[in-house]
């Protein structure tokens, strides 16, 4: 459709993004949108110029009409050719001359009224002042001084206004009085009396003084007990908020008037070289200062400290002891030594205490053993190095902002460069004070040269202190290291041996700058504790590791060389203590250090590769920096021998001590086991032990190596109790035993199974591609613990059920029936032990249902740490039907609910909002998550009244609000800069009229100009009335409103959509725009009523006249959709509807249509064929569902804050999934939000006494051991087509099959016709037993009570 012409700012591009995830129309819609706007953006561009063409060639009649390139190069003042024009010197002369006359006079705003005058005559006689002027005239010096005249005092009113918007730092911070529009203006009008460069060049001063004004009242401001190089650090951290903010105005500026090149060179001079100019400059001053408080006279001989020598001693020992050859007698030398500030490299002082900054003793006094006379230098204390680091860290987050900014806005790469370091930038001479003419200052300050990337010289401050710098790094990192390892040691000797742990904080101490946070690891893959010592030596690295990182330029490698130098002793340093600690277990130091000690080799491991990855840079002259000393290697293959160590301790501690118990497996043994009361000791201890274990697991190691560990145990652990339950051969009242036994093992793996698994599935059947998995040499625990349990269930059945039962399924009914498949039995060890939850059908198709949920939150609460791709699955299956029973259990949807934690509560409401909100891949999770909760507070009338901000709302209102108005707020902003716009053309054209110049001025115009001043009737002609901005902005609305619908998110749709059904009484005024678009305009209609929210997100002033036109847009838009007004509407508002209806007939209907049409049923059924349905979530898309969460600002933590409220009311929810409506508690028990936060939710202990006798959470009942009820009838028949050698073998086992068994006559006869039919081809008895086993043999069996015919009960 052709645009007409009335309506050009429809043409405009409006951030209105399209998010992730959406309807295919959304994207259709956003595509469509934007090629018509380049369509008529290219239409409107091709009409303009033939328009200017055709005006052009008219006033040039005669000649040949200029071709469209031609009309472009005439908005290129530098390429115009301006046709000169005959004028006389003395008309010249006199034309200045009352200018100035003019100037000097007492008249307000003469200065504009001036530059107005010479616009109009460049624009109406084609003569551009001054540079324009014809060489004739400009050939008298006269003239020229004259000219200059003139041009100086505009421009000296113009920088005047342009240094007035200058903001201050915080705290003095002013409003700026200029907006950036107007700040644009000046500089086209300096750009109009000036060359673009020469411009600049004055416009540069300015903000060069504003800079050092910038950082010199950050410096004076500074409080007065802070000093040296922690002032200066403080300082810079104070200012560079303010100039990033002012750098992004800057380019919002100089975007509109200059290429990119002329903006980064700008912005290098102006900018950046002064930034580095001051700094070098008072980096100088405090090290001079430095140099005089740190120096001491050297005509004494002193040694090394003890500490310092032990910390070299050390090091060497480490290094010796490691073997990797790091160091030779000449870098060992270096550890000695240090240049100082103003000698020679070969020169090496002595450092003492004393700087005012020092916080404490460590300083950087490594000298050497005896010291040259009469030499002054000095040293950095650790306190002056932390805050050189620390100036450096704010210096890089100021490169790193102002590069993304730059690289957004100038579309110019600005990522990285290869610097260049020149020298120590010397502070030039400032010269506020321009000559009258200002030709001299101006070329001095000039910075012409484009540039095609930023240059950031703050480094070359630091050159200075290189050297000090480098030993410093050396001997603060080496004195740390020293004094934890002699702390470590000396708590060691006095015997504690065990590990002193400290937690770890993720993501807290450890990202001091943006670029970190690429580098880190996965909570599940980071320990959780360490040794404290190492905790202590590795945060002294990090914070080292941004001067290390800064300093990546070739003058300044050293100091990086220096961090990986110390960085390496250090690491070899604790790599050794660790190890040293891992050989004392279990001599002489307790099992549980194991797991802190792979978790310490772990976090350093990953802490050096971390390093490793942040200090590689593609300058190749960084890249020498030898960051192969960092031992990333030797730290990999110590944690495999530490895992291999402690995983293979546990199994011999099973296999030689635990499960070595003489009187439980005395199986020959005539006598029962306790009487035939509980299952052995050693079985139970086994559970025991590996209780402790998974305790020890969970407190430090990462939660997928615990599970994992964990898993090996429990796998190899569990395989010997297989094989020895394979080979006994019990007498006739230890056989029960046999059953007991296995029946707890069965129960004990059950609940350890939880902990083991990573996912639902893995509960019931292990994945298909296991065994291979296995066959290729790798590992899968959950499948070979599946297996070995199926295994132990063959040996119960087989060897320990009833001899009839047993002859009845292999004798009788395989006979009647068809045999199985052989090696693949269909029953489950799970289904077996539990068959309430774990069903034939979940065996065989998987959970489902509620069982499926109860499952999912068991195992998110056995986990060792935070799984959020778990907590995603659970809360969005079944419909999201685990928030609605947490919101249904909550005081929030009772009758008469508790409020006590009510902040608590909307905290929750909130979280759940700020998830569901953005999974776009799932439309109705937000309304199905929320439902309860949506009906029992009425949120359907809220959204009705979105936006009345006067109403008291809840919280959930809050958060739609802000969704809806961040898509408002961009067409705001944009209908502000139009009235804008409007406003500075209007006062433009009355400029003219207002600022009347005085007849002197005009009458001495030269008449070759041809120069016909303006009169009040060309005022109407060219302004444009406040109705035609109306129809106009009214017409940008409706164009964007289809894009504005389109850049909600589904979940924000979908809920408006679903509350539209129970707004009802609301039929008659939703009827034209629905509920989405009512809400959607009705805060645009709130938003361009209140001026202070259109001066919040524009960031520009508003006076009375653009405020009442905005109003007058609101009624217009009111009047628009049907919203009843008080009152008689205005007649203005019915002649903008009515103009508008006339050129664009029923457009505003269709683009209403257009916009409702992306919120209908077709757009979520869509969704639906496209199989994003909550319960076909697939792993994959679960995890980009979880990637777009964490994306959003608050995401993951809004996902932790749910996943401790889970955990604090887990025993709530499993009762509800279990199917009890309410638990026995008086009144009924309802969800605590108090338990949201991380810190108050209380890390599981384990108690040995309480865990001895339990099973999770459950008592262990022995008489339920004993007295299990196995469902023979049911479970014999699944094994009948077992492997032949598995049957006979396990048979043979049996008492009854034993040479000397006493048997009844009913059990010789199925004993017999066993034997005949498994056992026949054997030719002895003694064939017939399967291998040797390490059991005790059969010795007598007792007489037993008279039983009723055996096979005829058989039969």
């Amino acid at each position: 459709m052709e645009w007409p012409e009335d309506f050009p700012e429809d043409h405009a591009f409006v951030e209105l993004l399209v998010p992730g995830g959406s309807s295919d129309l959304d994207f259709e819609q956003l595509l469509k949108d934007t090629e018509e706007k380049l369509n008529l953006n290219a239409s409107s561009i091709e009409q303009q110029l033939k328009e200017l063409q055709a005006k052009v060639g008219h006033c040039r009649s005669g000649e040949r009409p200029p071709s469209p390139s031609e009309c472009l190069q005439w908005f290129n003042f530098r390429t115009s050719n301006i046709k000169p024009v005959a004028t006389g010197h003395q008309e010249l002369m006199d034309f200045f001359k009352a200018v100035k006359q003019y100037l000097g006079s007492e008249e307000e705003e003469k200065e504009e009224g001036t530059l107005q005058l010479l616009l109009s005559l460049s624009s109406q006689c084609g003569v551009c002042f001054p540079s324009s002027l014809p060489p004739v005239a400009c050939s008298i010096h006269l003239v020229h001084t004259v000219r200059d005249d003139t041009s100086l005092e505009l421009r000296r009113y113009l920088m005047k206004r342009l240094s007035s918007c200058s903001p201050v730092l915080p705290g003095l911070r002013q409003v700026s009085t200029m907006s950036i529009q107007e700040r644009v203006h000046c500089l086209q009008q300096l750009f109009f009396l000036y060359p673009e460069s020469e411009a600049l060049a004055y416009y540069q001063e300015v903000k060069r003084r504003h800079v050092l004004s910038v950082l010199r009242s950050a410096l004076s401001s500074s409080p007065g007990n802070e000093s040296g190089f922690d002032r200066l650090a403080k300082s810079f951290n104070c200012a560079v908020p303010v100039l990033t903010q002012t750098l992004i105005e800057e380019l919002h500026v100089l975007s509109r008037l200059a290429e990119p090149p002329t903006i980064l060179a700008f912005l290098n001079a102006a900018y950046l070289n002064t930034v580095s100019e001051e700094l070098a400059s008072q980096m100088e001053r405090e090290c001079e200062t430095a140099q005089r408080d740190n120096t001491a006279p050297s005509s004494k001989i002193k040694k090394y400290s003890a500490k310092s020598r032990a910390t070299v001693e050390e090091a060497a020992r480490i290094i010796g002891h490691a073997s990797v050859g790091l160091f030779d007698h000449v870098t060992r030398r270096r550890l000695h030594t240090y240049v100082p500030l103003n000698k020679p490299s070969n020169v090496a002082p002595e450092a003492e205490h004393g700087s005012k900054g020092s916080e404490g003793p460590v300083l950087c006094n490594d000298a050497p053993m005896e010291l040259p006379t009469k030499s002054r230098s000095f040293s950095l204390t650790s306190h002056q190095l932390r805050a050189l680091t620390q100036l450096a860290c704010t210096l890089l987050r100021f490169e790193s902002d102002l590069r993304e900014q730059v690289t957004n806005m100038t579309f110019i790469n600005c990522a990285e460069d290869v610097p260049c370091i020149k020298g120590i930038l010397k502070k030039k001479k400032e010269n506020s004070d321009m000559t009258s003419d200002g030709r001299k200052s101006a070329a001095e300050t000039l910075h012409t040269p484009e540039a095609q990337v930023l240059v950031f010289n703050w480094r070359s401050a630091f050159l200075r202190l290189v050297p000090h710098m480098e030993h410093c790094v050396k001997v603060v990192l080496d004195d740390v290291c020293a004094k934890n390892l002699q702390q470590e040691e000396a708590l060691h000797s006095s015997g504690h041996t065990s590990v002193t742990l400290s937690p770890i904080t993720h993501g807290a101490s450890n990202t001091h700058l943006k670029e970190d946070s690429f580098y880190g690891y996965p909570e599940r893959e980071t320990p959780r504790m360490i040794a404290k010592f190492c905790g202590a030596i590795m945060a002294e690295l990090d914070a080292l590791l941004p001067l290390a990182a800064a300093c990546r330029d070739s003058a300044l490698l050293g100091v990086r060389s220096s961090f990986v130098d110390a960085c390496g002793r250090a690491a070899f340093a604790m790599l050794g203590r660790l190890q040293d600690r891992a050989l004392e277990v279990p001599s002489s130091a307790p099992l549980k250090n194991l797991p802190a000690l792979l978790a310490t080799c772990i976090y350093v491991c990953q802490r050096l590769e971390h390093y490793n990855a942040r200090l590689k840079h593609s300058n190749p002259a960084a890249a020498k920096t030898p960051l192969t000393l960092l031992p990333i290697q030797k730290y990999q293959e110590t944690v495999e021998a530490i895992k291999e160590q402690l995983t293979s301790y546990c199994i011999q501690v099973c296999s030689i001590c635990i499960l070595q118990d003489a009187e439980s497996h005395h199986w020959a043994d005539p006598k029962p086991f306790y009487e035939g009361e509980r299952c052995s000791f050693s079985v139970q201890m086994w559970f025991y032990f590996l209780c402790g274990l998974r305790s020890d697991l969970w407190a430090v190691l990462p939660a997928e190596l615990a599970k994992e560990v964990l898993g090996q145990v429990l796998s190899e652990t569990l395989q010997l109790l297989v094989q020895r339950y394979a080979r006994v051969r019990a007498s006739y009242k230890r056989q029960p035993q046999v059953r007991y036994d296995i029946t707890a093992l069965l129960l004990y793996v059950d609940q350890l199974m939880w902990s083991v698994c990573r996912s639902p599935e893995a509960l019931v059947h292990p994945n298909p591609s296991s065994a291979l998995t296995i066959i290729a040499g790798g590992s899968d625990w959950s499948y070979q613990i599946h297996s070995l349990c199926d295994q132990l269930l063959t040996v119960l059945i087989i060897v320990t059920s009833p001899l009839s039962l047993l002859y009845r399924a292999f004798m009788i009914n395989t006979a009647e029936s068809t045999p199985q498949q052989p090696h693949h039995p269909v029953l489950h060890w799970r289904n077996a032990i539990n068959p309430d939850l774990f069903t034939e059908q979940a065996i065989r198709d998987g959970l489902m249902g509620q069982a499926a949920l109860a499952c999912q939150l068991r195992l998110l609460t056995s986990d060792p740490g935070y799984n959020p791709k778990l907590l995603l699955q659970m809360l969005l299956y079944r419909d999201c039907h685990l928030p609605r029973i947490l919101l249904e259990s909550s005081y929030l949807c009772q009758e008469n609910g508790s409020t006590k934690d009510c902040k608590a509560g909307d905290d929750f409401i909130v979280a759940l909002f700020n998830l569901f909100s953005c999974l776009n891949n799932v439309p109705k999770a937000l309304t199905q998550a929320l439902q309860p909760y949506l009906e029992r507070a009425n949120i359907w009338e809220h959204l009705y009244n979105l936006a009345d901000t006067s109403r008291t709302v809840p919280v959930v209102i809050s958060g739609v609000r802000t969704i809806v108005t961040k898509s408002t707020n961009s067409i705001l902003m944009h209908l502000v800069s139009m009235v804008l716009g409007w406003q500075a053309t209007e006062q433009t054209h009355e400029v003219l009229f207002k600022h009347n110049v005085p007849e002197s001025v005009l009458s001495k115009i030269p008449k070759e100009w041809n120069y016909t001043p303006l009169d009040a009737k060309g005022k109407d002609s060219v302004s444009k009335p406040v109705t035609t901005l109306a129809i106009q902005a009214l017409s940008f609305i409706f164009t964007n409103l289809p894009m504005a619908v389109a850049s909600l998110p589904l979940t924000i749709r979908f809920l408006f959509q679903a509350a539209e059904k129970h707004v009802s009484q609301y039929t008659r005024q939703l009827r034209i725009v629905g509920l989405l678009l009512w809400a959607l305009m009705g805060c645009m209609i709130q938003g361009l009523e209140d001026p202070e929210t259109l001066e919040q997100i524009s960031g520009l002033a508003l006076d009375r006249g653009a405020k009442d036109c905005l109003s007058l847009l609101a009624e217009c838009l009111q009047a628009a959709i049907g919203i009843q007004q008080k009152g008689v509407p205005k007649p203005t508002v019915m002649k903008v509807l009515q103009a508008l209806e006339e050129k664009r007939p029923k457009w505003t209907h269709i683009q209403l249509q257009k916009a409702r049409k992306l919120c209908s049923d077709s757009v979520f059924e869509q969704e639906k064929e496209r199989g994003v349905a909550a319960a076909e979530l697939t792993e994959q898309k679960i995890g980009l569902m979880l990637l777009e969460v964490c994306h959003k600002a608050g995401g993951s933590n809004y996902l932790r804050q749910i996943y401790h409220i889970i955990q604090g009311n887990e025993e709530l929810l499993m009762t509800k999934l279990n199917g009890n409506t309410d638990l026995t508690n008086d009144p009924p028990h309802l969800v605590n939000f108090d338990l949201g936060s991380e810190t108050n939710v209380k890390p599981v202990c384990f108690n040995p006494l309480r865990e001895f006798d339990h099973i999770g959470k459950k008592k262990l009942d022995q008489s339920a051991v004993v007295d299990w009820a196995w469902d023979w009838p049911r479970l014999l028949p699944a094994y009948q087509g077992m492997s032949q050698v598995t049957f006979k073998t396990l048979l043979a086992n049996r008492w009854e099959m034993q040479e000397d068994a006493e048997l009844e006559d009913g059990e010789k006869e199925l004993v017999e016709e066993l034997h005949k039919t498994f056992f026949v081809c054997c030719c002895n008895p003694e064939q017939q037993d399967p291998p040797e086993t390490d059991e005790a043999p059969v010795e007598q069996q007792p007489q037993r009570e008279t039983q009723p015919s055996v096979k005829s009960a058989a039969q």
